[in-house]
């Protein structure tokens, strides 16, 4: 009854911005899997590229913003809402949501952030809809920087939603780089947040050096349960979205995403304005972050060197 009433809400909202409308403007659907910070990063980038170029929600645009509130099977309900209304652009927030939009929407422009690439989630063939920015996801460099802060790496665990396409890429992409470094992956499914807690403290039980979460929705939902027992446990907790060492990870490398929605804010900016788009419609983002958070890294037991805090992009005291 719940879901159901969320659909209802969902589709109720996108029938109101349609309705409210006294002159015609540009429509855009936006589409978010779930309320996180890094998202949100994300989309305040999008919009601001967006308005920076003119197009400015309530003045020049509409914009239906939705949010799928972290149940996957509402996110083509929602793609198929945005299409009845016919908006002019879609822009999704998210690999799932990607996914879904590659796979749903065929006569509307698609933009995408937060979201690894076609390629990289094993779509076979990519729409000419679809443009957007991925994270190329540098497990190497990942990787170098968990040996450089724990020497003696040996074990590593991660808790993880395989019916998430970009958390089942992280960890297929990781694992196969910690084999190459001779590192063992020890593994722990999840279906939801209130999974982490019993995976978790399976993963403790497996004498692990570290815990990891790569770009994975629902393990960043109840990161802080995560974070808590990696505390008690002095095991320290490293993530691929740098952003979610405010959550209480030690360490978090990945892309920087305020940047990443301004890029691909600046895609959408190109297809509204009715140019065709770049010759790379579906690019890598380049700039990445080191976050570091002290208070984490004393109680997760992770000592760093001065060269790794020289490194910081940023860190938290």
């Amino acid at each position: 009854m719940n879901r159901l009433y969320s659909i209802g809400c969902v589709i109720l909202l996108i029938l109101m911005f349609a309705c409210n409308t006294e002159q015609k403007k540009i429509t855009i659907g936006y589409i978010q899997i779930t309320q996180d910070a890094v998202l949100d990063a994300a989309k305040a980038g999008v919009f601001r590229a967006l308005a920076d170029s003119g197009f400015i929600d309530g003045k020049t645009v509409k914009v239906m913003d939705t949010n799928a509130q972290g149940d996957l099977s509402m996110i083509n309900t929602i793609l198929q809402s945005l299409i009845t209304q016919n908006v002019d652009l879609i822009i999704t927030n998210s690999t799932p949501c990607m996914v879904a939009a590659a796979q749903t929407v065929r006569s509307i422009p698609v933009v995408f952030t937060v979201a690894f690439g076609p390629e990289q989630v094993g779509m076979k063939t990519i729409p000419e809809n679809l443009n957007g920015i991925y994270d190329p996801l540098k497990v190497t460099e990942f990787v170098d920087l968990m040996l450089e802060c724990i020497p003696r790496l040996s074990r590593i665990g991660i808790p993880y939603n395989n019916a998430e396409p970009n958390a089942e890429y992280s960890v297929k992409v990781l694992g196969t780089e910690f084999a190459r470094r001779g590192i063992t992956l020890v593994t722990a499914p999840v279906t939801s947040s209130n999974d982490i807690q019993q995976a978790s403290q399976y993963l403790v039980g497996q004498q692990i050096d570290a815990l990891v979460v790569a770009a994975d929705n629902t393990v960043y939902m109840g990161l802080p349960v995560l974070a808590k027992l990696a505390s008690d446990q002095k095991i320290p907790l490293f993530v691929t979205d740098p952003i979610q060492a405010e959550k209480g990870a030690a360490i978090g490398f990945g892309v920087n995403y305020d940047q990443w929605g301004y890029q691909a804010g600046l895609k959408a900016v190109e297809l509204l304005k009715g140019r065709i788009a770049s010759a790379k419609k579906i690019a890598p983002i380049v700039k990445y972050d080191l976050i570091i958070n002290r208070k984490a890294c004393n109680e997760q037991a992770l000592s760093l060197s001065e060269k790794v805090i020289g490194r910081a992009t940023r860190i938290i005291n």
